[in-house]
């Protein structure tokens, strides 16, 4: 038999009509924490990623990065060196981390090593003493860190455009450099008390998880003191008045950024599966209007791409790439162009085909096996639409015509609101 590759022959490929969706079963602990496991997996690893309602919204600027980031510095039992070694010794990995919405710890362990770890993993959740020697190490790296990226157009730009589209929301608040100095272990320590407890927190467990597992993690993190749920400091997001363009100018540069963005609906809003797909049709994948029309056929940058990003309080669709210096104002144009075709005209059915092609198989991909689904069921928990949004979201991509996206662009798609930033030699 002769198995040699045909490479004048395409390959057979079938179209993906339906991907099976993990299932995900939810409970409570003995402290009422909600839990959801994602089972799978054949080799004994589990991970665990516990995410408390204190991101950036509940504090002032900094408070809950600092917070986060010193769980790790010291706890009234262990040193930060001694926390990492004893982690570093068993192969595990701890991580802290936090967002405009939560805060996150995180392990990820061998399933025989979990009953030796967990004791510690908690400690650092009742017990960190935020140390004033490994907080002022902190701040000096990270004002360090501030100055270094605050000189790249792409942090700029960025921060610019928030600015633009939340304004004073906290979603648009972004630190300057004195904003450290006002950091310190007893407001660390009184935020810390007041939301990293069981009423404030959510658990996802993902990996090999058995009944001992489940039974472990009870014995432990279903012991956290339950404290009180706290609200975050809502506002409503209203279009920011005044000119949508800035330039910041940077004649060293040797490229240009741009970032554009415009606020949007969130997860739970039924027309977000098919703003989801406009964006992939307008620059979400390599062969998208943005990356044809700029890349492609201008060749003004290597790479421009759209994104809708949620956020418990809103969606931000935003539009990014790195632009040949002395062309980004005429990009943005094209950018505003592009949207306004998908507004004045529906896109074609082969457009659609392999828009929707794409779409299915990177869900597919997003859900190939546990830990790789993390995210995205992460996510959906977070943002409150549960696992059902992933069945949804397929039914969209398979159903969704051509004038309903173009109905979608004209609903949404508010040039007049488009925040625009740009940062570098322009």
């Amino acid at each position: 038999m002769n198995n040699e590759l045909n490479r004048q022959k395409a390959p057979v490929y079938h179209q993906i009509t339906k991907i099976d969706i993990p299932t995900v079963k939810s409970g409570r602990l003995a402290n009422q924490m909600p839990y959801h496991i994602l089972n799978g997996g054949s080799q004994e690893l589990v991970y665990l990623e516990l995410k408390f309602n204190a991101g950036h919204t509940y504090a002032e600027v900094l408070v809950s990065t600092f917070t986060t980031a010193m769980l790790v510095g010291g706890t009234k039992h262990h040193n930060a060196k001694q926390i990492a070694d004893a982690f570093e010794f068993y192969g595990a990995e701890v991580r802290a981390d936090s967002n405009s919405d939560h805060a996150m710890l995180s392990l990820f362990c061998m399933n025989k090593y979990l009953d030796k770890l967990l004791p510690l993993f908690c400690e650092l959740i009742e017990e960190s003493v935020f140390p004033e020697s490994e907080l002022q190490i902190m701040i000096a790296d990270r004002k360090h860190k501030y100055v270094v990226n605050h000189t790249k157009t792409s942090v700029l730009a960025s921060d610019a455009m928030y600015k633009m589209v939340f304004g004073p929301h906290t979603y648009g608040r972004r630190a300057k450099l004195t904003d450290y100095d006002n950091v310190n272990s007893d407001t660390l320590r009184q935020f810390y008390a007041k939301h990293f407890c069981a009423a404030n927190g959510k658990l996802l467990i993902a990996g090999y998880v058995t009944e001992n597992v489940l039974r472990s993690i009870d014995a432990t993190i279903g012991q956290l003191t339950t404290g009180q749920p706290v609200a975050p400091h809502t506002m409503p997001i209203e279009p920011v008045s005044g000119d949508k363009t800035q330039i910041i100018k940077m004649t060293d540069a040797v490229q240009s950024s741009l970032r554009m963005g415009l606020a949007t609906i969130r997860m739970d809003h039924p027309d977000y599966h098919k703003l989801h797909m406009l964006t992939m049709v307008l620059g979400g994948y390599f062969g998208s209007r943005l990356m044809t029309n700029i890349r492609k056929e201008k060749g003004y940058t290597y790479g421009i791409y759209s994104i809708l990003f949620p956020q418990i309080q809103s969606g931000l669709l935003r539009v990014m790439g790195d632009i040949k210096s002395g062309y980004s104002p005429q990009v943005a144009d094209e950018v505003r162009k592009e949207m306004q075709k998908l507004k004045d005209q529906p896109i074609s059915n082969a457009e659609m085909a392999l828009v929707r092609n794409y779409m299915m198989g990177e869900m597919l991909q997003m859900f190939d096996g546990p830990f790789t689904s993390c995210d995205a069921v992460a996510k959906a928990i977070d943002m409150g639409v549960g696992i059902q949004y992933f069945e949804d979201e397929q039914n969209s991509i398979l159903n969704t015509t051509p004038v309903e996206l173009q109905e979608i662009a004209n609903k949404y798609f508010d040039l007049d609101h488009l925040a625009t930033a740009i940062a570098g030699n322009e």
